[in-house]
């Protein structure tokens, strides 16, 4: 099994990075950093660089760039699962949208009875932990909006 691929985003497409960790790819951004920076990190940790930005000759060498033209995050992220043989099923909802780590299964729900509504508690029978933010999850209305939103179907009721 080959391993699954992992991006630097830049500062243009901080909405595409978010939609690849909803896939359950590893990517990560740094609103902080310079671009020289991002790419300088990408090649260090083998990841692919993505950018819009056209003016490639001002970058230091980037050893696997993923230069898009799309402005939309949407169809950006169908034009990477194309060029990258991406599987955007597999992992979906897997990672942490904030801190981009895989999330754990919450093995008894009442573990988290105090951190989630009442309402949500009684309605969902499996939820998520990220073990670095303690953010939880589950697989709410949000889930099937932004399956439709990314025009993949919903993950299976026991997949994370």
């Amino acid at each position: 099994m080959t391993a699954r691929p992992s991006f630097m985003l830049d500062h243009m497409l901080i909405r595409l990075g978010k939609y690849l960790r909803i896939a359950g790819y590893d990517a990560e951004w740094d609103l902080r950093a310079r671009t020289h920076d991002l790419i300088r990190r990408a090649n260090a940790e083998g990841r692919i660089f993505v950018t819009r930005n056209h003016h490639a000759e001002q970058f230091p060498p980037v050893r696997r760039l993923a230069l898009l033209r799309e402005t939309d995050p949407v169809r950006q992220l169908e034009l990477l699962a194309r060029d990258y043989a991406l599987d955007l099923q597999t992992g979906l909802f897997s990672r942490c949208i904030r801190c981009n780590v895989e999330l754990g299964a919450v093995k008894d729900k009442q573990a988290v009875a105090e951190r989630v509504h009442p309402n949500v508690l009684s309605r969902h029978e499996r939820f998520f932990a990220c073990p670095r933010c303690g953010t939880i999850f589950w697989h709410g209305s949000h889930v099937a909006n932004t399956c439709r939103k990314l025009g993949l179907p919903p993950p299976a009721a026991t997949a994370p």
